[in-house]
This record gives structure tokens, C-alpha cells and sequence, in this order.
């Protein structure tokens, strides 16, 4: 388990549901030319490119952060038992760690207050909710859930259109909806402040390009920052390639700036980058190579 990260009076820790999987370099990238990934093998390794066969090791992992009155949420992974047969990395789901986890961090679901979404696309909301009596229900049944408003009216009104299984393979319908028919929804811009106190400040700041609404969570304290990525970069081999679009990019030149801009912002500033897609660097710092990146 990854050493929780303190921001001043704030404190971060890892909450893994899924701690390392390789997945086939299709899964992220329409084109990863193998020069690419031959010059990054030396820095980055068996565990995030795997030397035989070229997949790519892959984490997915939402955060936990605490202030003295607090306790958020940021992101909620793929959840369990969901029918995803347009996504079979997270179709029917089971067993996994998540709930335990959380238990390990010594958390019950009625402790958490706050779930941020940095955005709604299937592994990031799947734990919202959870089947109980045959019906979806939120999983963090005392909690206010933050939904960009921009994003949540985007996907409701497709979901209209479309159907339930055309949004997000399903998960609009079963993870985000029964949070809003639950009366636990809240609708927020996408620069919205969450806490302002003595203790530090959280807030969410647009990253637009890798879906409509898309967020990052900046939480600043005591002179030290953090910023929990969301998508905003799947594997470290964007480090080294930054201009590498992604292809579930909602906007690809959009999801690039974005990307320059946070890994530059990290590594001039010293700011902590939280990138939950990341396994082994999930809580890292970021420093120039060249005109490139890299983490550590």
C-alpha cells in the first residue's frame, strides 16, 4: 500500500481497487510505434511494459483525502458486478479489494462525505453504487457526490437519446443515475471549491480534452501542492510522450495541452502528481528530461 501523502493539515492516501494489470497497448493507444516503446523500456520496466509480448502494466485506483472535518472520495474505479460486455476489462467484476481497502485505511462507506468525480466515464464512477436487493444503490449512502454539471447534462442527454448501454457501456445508467434518484447528487462547475480553511484548500480545476468536463483535483497547503490527475495521463510512458493521444480522448489536441501543461506545472512547481492509472507511482513527483518528463 502506497505511504499516504500529507499536504500540510491534509492527508492523501492510495485507495487501489485494482493494483496492477497489463492491458494491450490498444487499450490506450491507436498507435505506440515500437521505437517508442524500446527507447522507455530502460526507465520504465517490466512492471509498465512488459518485455515479451509489449503490454502495458496499468493500474486503477481512486483517492482518499482527509482534513480535520472531512473525508473525500476522488473517483470510484470500475465496481463490481456491473454488465459491461462493450468493456470486458471491467465486465462482471469480482472479488476485488476495493471495499477492504478502504477498510484499511480505517474507513466504513458512511464515512466518507464528499465523492468528486473527475469525470463519468466507467472505471471512474463504478463504485458509486453496488447491487443490493436486486436494485443499485449509492455505496456511500451519506455522502454529497460532485458531478460537472456540463459533463452530467452531456451523457444525460445521450442517455435519453441513445439508451442506457450507448453511455459509458451502461455505467451512466446504473452508477451515476440511482446516485442522482437518491436525492445525493450535486451539480457543480468545473472549477468548483470545495474546501477554503485554515487546514488548506481543495478544489477542482478544468482539464478539458479527455472527455467534455474533465477535472483535476488541486488540494494546497502549508506551501506544498497536490493534483490528483484523473485522466489526464493513463502511463508513464506519456512522460516521455506527451503529445501521444489517448484513444478514448473526447478531444485529442485538448487531452494533449492539458497533459503538457499538468507534467510541466509538476515539475517546475514540485507539485505531488496523483495519477491513479499509474501502479508503483500512484503519489509521485515529476521532473524534466530533455524536452520530455519523467517521474521520480
Amino acid at each position: 500500500m502506497t505511504a499516504p501523502l500529507r499536504v500540510g493539515g491534509l492527508t492523501i492516501d492510495v485507495l487501489t481497487e485494482i493494483a496492477h494489470r497489463y492491458m494491450p497497448v490498444s487499450f490506450l493507444f491507436d498507435d505506440l510505434p515500437e521505437p517508442d516503446i524500446a527507447r522507455n523500456m530502460s526507465w520504465l520496466g517490466p512492471r509498465f511494459i512488459e518485455p515479451r509480448v509489449r503490454t502495458l502494466g496499468l493500474a486503477f485506483q481512486a483517492y482518499i483525502l482527509r482534513t480535520g472535518g472531512l473525508t473525500i472520495l476522488v473517483d470510484s474505479c470500475n465496481g463490481e458486478g456491473k454488465h459491461r460486455p462493450t468493456a470486458p476489462w471491467q465486465h462482471d467484476l469480482r472479488a476485488t479489494e476495493f471495499l477492504s481497502n478502504l477498510a484499511r485505511l480505517g474507513l466504513r462507506c458512511e464515512d466518507i462525505d464528499i465523492v468528486v468525480c473527475t469525470h463519468l466515464h466507467c472505471d471512474h464512477v463504478g463504485w458509486h453504487t453496488r447491487l443490493r436487493g436486486g436494485r443499485w444503490e449509492p455505496t456511500f449512502p451519506r455522502a454529497r457526490h460532485l458531478f460537472g454539471r456540463r459533463e452530467f447534462d452531456h451523457f444525460r442527454m445521450r442517455y435519453e437519446r441513445e439508451g442506457a448501454a450507448a453511455v459509458n457501456h451502461g455505467a451512466f445508467a446504473d452508477s451515476v443515475l440511482p446516485v442522482v434518484e437518491a436525492g445525493l447528487a450535486e451539480f457543480v462547475d468545473e472549477d468548483h471549491r470545495l474546501l477554503a480553511d485554515d487546514t488548506g484548500e481543495i478544489g477542482l480545476v478544468p482539464a478539458p480534452g479527455h472527455s467534455l468536463g474533465h477535472c483535476c483535483v488541486r488540494l494546497r497547503a502549508a506551501g506544498t501542492e497536490a493534483i490528483v490527475a484523473g485522466d489526464a495521463l493513463h502511463h508513464p510512458i506519456q512522460l516521455d510522450l506527451p503529445d501521444l493521444p489517448m484513444r478514448a480522448d473526447h478531444d485529442s489536441g485538448l487531452a494533449i495541452a492539458t497533459r503538457r501543461s499538468l507534467l510541466a506545472h509538476c515539475a517546475d512547481t514540485g507539485a505531488w502528481l496523483c495519477a491513479g492509472h499509474i501502479p508503483d507511482w500512484s503519489i509521485a513527483q515529476v521532473r524534466r528530461f530533455e524536452d520530455r518528463f519523467r517521474m521520480g
